[in-house]
């Protein structure tokens, strides 16, 4: 017979082995790309109470659904490039250059948009597959390879003009600007892309090489994965889901202009940052950047919507930036 001591030992030793319930801690939700939309909820919650119907009109709604489709676009692309350890900084000179070659290109003449189009696209694929190229076959540093790329392009756009310049055709101007109800037609535009990036991140081989690149590159190397065509594809597809964004900016504004660009790549890094994805690479959720996207477009609507100046716009954002950030990103590391 054993006694009260070996039954409590007995008790103990079957608690220990028994697999206890993960808590749902804000370490967890940031990991799962939660977190970032639970901020969205509690801003939306809180502009209802106090602007009500001006903020559920469907003028408002469309303006902060317009206003996520090019910032999503390149914060998709930041969000491929980081999941494989590097970073992206010319998506916003991309788009720039991208949207002064639309207008100046099209120049009011529709039968120019579909080659004009598809020409500004290769130019984006063009710059995405140099990025991989000098990243992975010359081994240069990402910051290094697109912090000069970021001058580069930007200089090119000045060269071609260092005015607003161009006129894109009505067609274009419309996917841009005409909605049905609340949704802009240009939402439509960044739905694909966000399917397309899911379907590649998580229904295909390459989306996990992409993960496997990010997190341990010489394990992914020993493991037989082909770590150069697996950057090169990263930065192509984030060239060109920048260059996309930077039609649309064009089409929104009927003109090029050589700054049209500017701050997005800053943007784009801190969506990625806010929706939970590591800086490191590896990991990420791309639900969580599409939070971050949505909460700067909240932010920077609501400061409209509650008729403050214009001019606390960026004091406003940076601050909200630099409070997520600071809760996010020490929460997920733990």
């Amino acid at each position: 017979m054993s006694g009260p001591g070996e039954a409590l030992a007995d008790a103990g030793a079957t608690d220990q082995t028994q697999p206890r319930e993960p808590r749902i801690g804000l370490s967890r939700l940031i990991r799962d790309g939660v977190a970032a939309w639970l901020v969205v909820a509690v801003i939306v919650l809180g502009l209802s109470v106090v602007e009500g119907g001006g903020f559920w009109s469907a003028p408002h709604l469309a303006t902060v659904l317009t206003a996520t489709v090019v910032l999503g676009l390149v914060a998709l692309s930041q969000h491929l490039v980081v999941l494989s350890g590097g970073i992206d900084l010319s998506v916003g000179s991309t788009a720039t250059l991208s949207a002064l070659l639309t207008a100046v290109l099209i120049d009011g003449y529709p039968i120019r948009t579909v080659p004009v189009v598809l020409a500004v696209l290769g130019v984006g694929l063009l710059v995405g597959v140099v990025h991989g190229l000098l990243v992975a076959r010359v081994a240069l540093p990402p910051f290094i390879v697109t912090l000069s790329t970021f001058y580069v392009l930007q200089g090119i756009a000045l060269q071609i003009s260092s005015t607003p310049a161009g006129q894109v055709s009505s067609d274009l101007s419309a996917l841009a600007l005409n909605r049905i109800g609340p949704l802009p037609y240009s939402l439509a535009v960044l739905a694909l892309a966000v399917a397309a990036a899911a379907f590649l991140l998580y229904r295909t081989v390459w989306g996990r090489h992409v993960f496997a690149v990010g997190g341990d590159p010489a394990a992914a190397r020993f493991g037989g994965i082909r770590i150069n065509r697996v950057l090169v594809g990263v930065y192509a597809a984030a060239g060109v889901l920048a260059a996309m964004a930077g039609i649309l900016l064009a089409a929104r504004a009927t003109i090029g202009s050589p700054t049209a660009g500017q701050g997005l790549e800053l943007s784009a890094i801190t969506v990625v940052v806010i929706g939970g994805t590591s800086l490191l690479g590896g990991k990420g959720k791309l639900i969580g950047t599409l939070g971050g996207v949505m909460l700067l477009a909240l932010v920077s609507s609501s400061i409209t919507l509650l008729q403050l100046p214009s001019t606390i716009t960026d004091l406003v954002r940076g601050a909200v930036i630099i409070a997520a950030a600071a809760v996010f990103v020490s929460r997920a590391r733990r």
